[in-house]
């Protein structure tokens, strides 16, 4: 990889390997070589082309190509389906529509339905009142 930088052919060469060794322990080989990989085709952002990365930046690109193998290597996650939900009647739709904009008729149907529903009770209660 050394090879590939030009500005980078001032160093020591078995030093430079020696630091990339002590930086990538314990990542996987396939990390280390998309790591370098996108080193060695300009692809990682923030770094001089020029220069051979710093262990340290050739380490955390490595660790992050490890992150990345893990991430592939998961199961994909499968979407259950919604079950179908009971379709509304539409005159009940209608209701509920014309009780929105002040029926008091479409109030007391509605509450007539559903008696057990104490918003639906209180509407018709207060139209009720509101009419007698």
């Amino acid at each position: 990889m050394l090879s590939g930088f030009p500005a980078s052919a001032g160093t020591d060469p078995d030093m430079q390997i020696r630091a990339y060794l002590v930086a990538i322990d314990g990542i996987p080989a396939e990390a280390v070589w998309r790591a370098a990989k996108l080193f060695l085709s300009g692809k990682v952002r923030d770094h001089n082309r020029a220069f051979a990365p710093s262990a340290a930046s050739f380490a955390e690109v490595a660790r992050q190509q490890q992150a990345v193998i893990a991430r592939e290597s998961r199961p994909p996650i499968e979407v259950q389906p919604e079950p179908p939900q009971p379709k509304v009647a539409a005159y009940k739709m209608q209701l509920l529509r014309q009780a929105a904009n002040g029926s008091l008729n479409a109030r007391r149907k509605l509450a007539d339905m559903f008696p057990d529903n104490p918003l639906i009770a209180r509407a018709a209660r207060d139209a009720q009142e509101t009419m007698g």
